[in-house]
């Protein structure tokens, strides 16, 4: 069959709009997975602003509890001065002093501690807030693409509704026996394309090389022709 037949380039328009339209499901059956995925990374995303922010959180609580410490080991120490200052007996006064001694030694590496940990906030606080400017812009972009998805959802089915007509108009253009052949081929052959033309007796569906009787047929007796690798329909272009 020559690509220039008139009742011929009914069934290669057929076999371009069920092409698009295996295409276009394909696109759509991937279009919730896509969706799932996106929402997946914006869930990944906010989750590392929340473990910044945590750990910026946690440092803080850190530090307030170092600075009730700090408070009640001053108090003691004030505490243990004051009886200082009442105490008759020196053992009972070197007593104190070395309780006053021991706290001070305290405090000091409490104060070393706390040192540390506003330091660590410092850091803490700026990486949060350098987290959360970028990944926010990160989960707009992924929000975006999110949006995008579901539009593209929505616009392949209406497309696919228009396409359906479309194909049905063609195939109640098509005559009965080589519709009916075209449906057979469809049903074997594993995936697209169903019609493909001949490359130097090259079926360029299967890529192998067909018999002299397979391009006989679609080139000098011009009938709709099979591919006898494949069973494609094989025709040539002109």
């Amino acid at each position: 069959m020559l690509s220039t037949d008139s009742e011929f380039k009914k069934l290669l328009l057929l076999h371009s709009r069920d092409r698009r339209e295996k295409k276009m499901l394909d696109e759509l059956k991937n279009v919730p997975l896509e969706i799932s995925r996106t929402e997946e990374k914006i869930l990944i995303e906010k989750k590392s602003i929340e473990m910044a922010m945590d750990e910026w959180k946690s440092l803080e609580a850190k530090n307030n509890s170092l600075e009730s410490e700090l408070l009640s080991i001053n108090e003691q120490i004030n505490r243990q001065k004051n009886k200082q200052l009442e105490v008759k007996k020196n053992e009972e006064y070197q007593a104190l002093e070395s309780e006053i001694s021991s706290l001070k030694l305290k405090e000091s590496e409490k104060e070393d501690e706390q040192i540390e940990v506003l330091v660590k906030i410092d850091d803490a606080r700026e990486t949060a807030r350098i987290a959360e400017d970028k990944i926010s812009q990160r989960v707009v972009q992924l929000d975006l693409q999110k949006k995008g998805l579901i539009e593209r959802e929505s616009e392949i089915k209406d497309e696919l509704s228009t396409l359906k007509e479309e194909i049905e108009a063609s195939r109640s253009d098509i005559e009965q026996e080589p519709l009916r052949v075209y449906d057979r081929v469809k049903k074997v052959v594993s995936r697209p394309p169903y019609v493909a033309p001949l490359a130097e007796q090259t079926c360029t569906g299967c890529n192998l090389r067909v018999s002299n009787d397979v391009v006989s047929s679609a080139l000098v007796e011009q009938k709709l022709t099979q591919c006898d690798q494949c069973g494609r329909i094989v025709y040539v272009e002109r």
